[in-house]
């Protein structure tokens, strides 16, 4: 039987560890999942960060809180809005109003109760085309003038990744040099995690794939996906599935290329 996922000792010993955040706290230990599904019902994830929503706080407390997008629509019906009380997240908050950057503060109304931090992409479109060039400049990734989806996701990682810069420097002129874990979900929140390694964040941090296409095709056929990752030859799995065919070589005659075109830089 594999120890990975029944370890039984472990399982019990874990008791110990939902103290409702009394122990992260003393150790000065936080931890923020960012993802585009939080307070946001698009796909599988909001699922996924929503069910797991009261475990965390049994563990983890006040010390725990979720990053998403702002969406009106949806932070009517499921977020109780109000002004932090604790001053880290208030100072964290107005500092980045002071720079155009609107940030709501609030609880998730669902199971846990959960503290969220939803970022208006509006408040912060007027930077896009400086962290557009920015980002290209870091690590060479452009990004299409007419890809909504990865400009929202430049958007969003870059107030990710300020927020929790501000939140760090914060916390240490407060209570001292805190433990942050930051937990990426999914590529749309994933510029946030390249930004916190090239700016070297004192942070650590976890990117997570929900779903890839091989990936799915993988796990319908039965297979032991899990235990045979390392096993698997790729390349030829995708090709058997046509999946070059159909979606990447699409993807790079009609981004890629011009992406990284002189012309499409200037």
């Amino acid at each position: 039987m594999s120890q990975r996922f029944y370890q039984l000792d472990s399982l019990l010993s874990s008791n110990q560890f939902l103290d409702s955040g009394k122990r992260a706290k003393l150790e000065n230990r936080w931890v923020f999942e960012i993802a585009t599904e939080v307070v946001n019902k698009v796909g599988g994830i909001y699922t996924v960060i929503r069910t797991k929503a009261q475990i965390s706080k049994e563990e983890l407390g006040e010390q725990y809180c979720l990053i998403g997008p702002y969406r009106e629509n949806m932070v009517r019906t499921e977020v109780e809005v109000e002004e932090p009380k604790e001053c880290i997240f208030s100072e964290v908050i107005n500092t980045l109003k002071e720079y155009g950057i609107r940030v709501i503060y609030g609880h998730w109304l669902i199971e846990g109760y959960p503290r969220v931090l939803l970022i208006d992409f509006g408040s912060a479109a007027w930077k896009l085309d400086e962290w557009k060039r920015d980002f290209w400049n870091i690590c060479n990734i452009g990004i299409p003038w007419h890809d909504t989806e990865a400009n929202d996701a430049i958007i969003f990682g870059y107030c990710v990744a300020w927020l929790l810069e501000e939140f760090y420097n914060t916390v240490e002129e407060i209570r001292g040099r805190p433990l942050i874990l930051a937990h990426f979900h999914e590529w749309m929140s994933g510029i946030g995690l390249i930004l916190c390694r090239t700016r070297h964040l004192d942070i650590a941090t976890v990117f997570t794939t929900h779903a890839t296409l091989l990936g799915r095709y993988l796990c319908a056929a039965n297979c032991d996906f899990y235990n045979n990752l390392d096993k698997f030859q790729l390349d030829k799995e995708a090709g058997e599935r046509q999946i070059y065919i159909t979606d990447i070589v699409w993807k790079e005659q009609q981004y890629i290329r011009p992406m990284y075109s002189p012309l499409y830089q200037r």
